[in-house]
Parts: C-alpha cells; sequence; structure tokens
C-alpha cells in the first residue's frame, strides 16, 4: 500500500487537530504521544484512499495555507464534538446555582480547572456514554467519511455554515435546559413552599431554613434524574455522526 507523503500529512494535520480537541482524547491524562501516534497511525490508514493533492504548482505560502487550513478544520470538527460537553457544564452551572452549590467546587481533570460538583459529574457521565456505548468508534468513523465532501485543501467559508454552528449552538442551551428542568422545578416547589410558610409563620427565618431544603431535594432529585440526563448526552451524541458530515459538507461546498 503506497503511502504519498503529502497526503499523509494533510490527514495527520486534520486528524490530530481533531483528537486535540475531541472529548476523552483531549484530557491532560491522556499523553499526548499516544494522541500523536494515533492521528500519525490514523493518517497512514486513510491517506492511501484520498486522491493524491497536487502540489507541484504550489509555493511554500500557498503550502502554509493549506496547511493552516487543515488544522482550522480539524479544530472546527472538534468544536463540533465537544459541544455536548460544553452543554453538561452549563447545565452543571445552572444546577449548582438552583440547589445553592455555587462555592462548592472542585477540579475538573478534562478542562484543568475548577468547575462545580454536578458540572463534573455530568462531564463524568458523558464520558462514560460516550465510551461504553463506543460512539467515539462512531465519531471517528464520521471523520473519515469527511473526506468524501471535503477533501484537502477544499473548505470555503459560506453563510450556511455560520447558520448551522449557530444553529447548533442553540441547541446547546435546549439541551441543557432539558437536563436541569427537574432541578430547576424542585427549587420553585421548594421556594414556594417556605413562601406559603413565610405568609403563615413570619418569625421563621425563611432562607436559613430553605437553603438546606434546597440542598437536599435537589441532590435527591439530581440522583434520580441521572438516567434521564444520561439519555439527553446519548441522544446528542447519535446525531454528532450526521452533524459532523453536514458541517463538511458546508465547507466544501456541496
Amino acid at each position: 500500500m503506497e503511502v504519498d507523503f503529502y497526503n499523509w500529512m494533510l490527514v495527520f494535520l486534520r486528524l490530530g487537530a481533531f483528537l486535540m480537541v475531541l472529548p476523552f482524547f483531549s484530557m491532560a491524562e491522556f499523553p499526548v504521544t499516544m494522541r500523536v501516534g494515533l492521528s500519525a497511525l490514523g493518517a497512514l490508514l486513510i491517506a492511501p484512499i484520498l486522491p493524491p493533492y497536487p502540489f507541484n504548482h504550489l509555493d511554500f505560502v500557498s503550502l502554509l495555507g493549506v496547511m493552516i487550513q487543515e488544522v482550522s478544520i480539524g479544530v472546527l470538527l472538534g468544536f463540533v464534538t465537544r459541544m455536548i460537553f460544553y452543554t453538561v457544564e452549563l447545565a452543571g452551572s445552572v444546577i449548582s446555582s438552583e440547589m445553592g452549590l455555587n462555592m462548592a467546587a472542585i477540579f475538573d481533570p478534562m478542562n484543568q480547572q475548577s468547575n462545580q460538583i454536578a458540572g463534573t459529574l455530568l462531564v463524568f457521565l458523558a464520558t462514560v456514554v460516550m465510551l461504553t456505548l463506543n460512539l467515539h468508534h462512531w465519531l471517528l468513523l464520521a471523520f473519515v467519511r469527511t473526506y468524501a465532501f471535503l477533501p484537502p485543501g477544499g473548505a470555503h467559508l459560506n453563510s450556511a455554515l455560520f447558520e448551522t454552528i449557530v444553529g447548533q449552538t442553540s441547541h446547546v442551551f435546549m439541551v441543557a435546559l432539558q437536563i436541569s428542568a427537574p432541578i430547576i422545578a424542585t427549587s420553585f416547589v421548594i421556594t414556594l413552599i417556605f413562601s406559603v410558610l413565610s405568609r403563615a409563620v413570619p418569625q421563621m427565618n425563611v432562607f436559613a431554613e430553605m437553603f438546606g431544603f434546597r440542598i437536599v431535594g435537589g441532590l435527591i432529585v439530581f440522583g434520580f434524574t441521572l438516567q434521564l440526563s444520561a439519555q439527553y448526552v446519548a441522544n446528542y451524541f447519535n446525531r454528532l455522526p450526521d452533524d459532523l458530515l453536514a458541517v463538511a459538507q458546508m465547507l466544501g461546498g456541496k
């Protein structure tokens, strides 16, 4: 199997940028050498199925532009796949705010920064869902299929791509609201109950008493709705391969 070096290099750049942003593979605990090795091996398998790229008529500046374009494509495709993790982080922030746990933060190993407890748990849940359902294999397969619509050096920006990215970003808020909706409803009911109690018993310190109930009630509901949250995450992951192909089609002008 003969491999063209320039084809391999372009595929390596796109795949390496994709894995650099792709969830789980982008974690700090995932060795960089392994990520580079996977990119090199993947490029070695993908490059032979692509037609040779015409480098003869390119000067150094044009070649550098093509390389930057491939890296940008990989980062964009990785950003599309990573949106589900932005979704669960946003849902975790809303849940922590509703339960009054904004000050309780733990270290998130994926983002290398402090995050709310609920957000970190949901990030781990999304990672487990992705790996147990082998959805990362489907994402990598969808990445390979993007070359059918977007060959190396064939990217073109257009308004349809911008509208698609904005639409997917808005979908992030909708899924985050679906995940956090039970906690929001629980917090509202507890607040409503204590509002009525404050009218019936004016001597009661409503804010001090309500705080503990919001935490306990929120944690109970959060635990019982984790399976539902996992289903929302799995549904989002299932549509990601189609989203990757749609972005590739728009970048390729098809």
